[in-house]
């Protein structure tokens, strides 16, 4: 596990559905990270993305209500803030649009996820050296 790394980052979730949403931020908490959210929907993603002025990373699933999170995904490039996929789809089908993404598919475990947000973050230093 690579918790110390992720230790006073503020991490985004976007993700609809409540109990994986509330399990997400319990063991993000337990990790040392402050989560930011949850939130259901690309509308509320969007608004608190834009409000936001420091996000070190996202947990974003792909599929919100039936529609593609791709504008939650376009937002977070944009900003440079990293994030990692969470779906039951295919990961080929996030490949050509998010070739970097990784995507941990549900169901998944904490410490893969844990991990997958550790390795989205990379080299950078410290809680909020990402500036949003």
């Amino acid at each position: 596990m690579k918790s110390s790394v992720l230790r006073g980052r503020r991490i985004l979730i976007v993700e609809d559905e409540y109990l994986i949403a509330m399990s997400l931020q319990e063991n993000l908490e337990l990790a040392g990270c402050v989560v930011v959210g949850p939130v259901p929907s690309i509308e509320k993603a969007v608004k608190l993305i834009e409000s936001e002025s420091q996000l070190d990373a996202a947990v974003v699933d792909v599929n919100l209500g039936g529609k593609l999170a791709y504008p939650v995904a376009d937002i977070l490039q944009a900003r440079n803030i990293p994030f990692v996929f969470t779906s039951g789809y295919e990961d080929n089908l996030l490949r050509t649009r998010y070739p970097q993404v990784k995507n941990c598919s549900k169901p998944y475990l904490f410490p893969n996820m844990e991990d997958a947000l550790a390795d989205a973050i990379g080299g950078k230093t410290g809680p909020h050296s990402n500036p949003g």
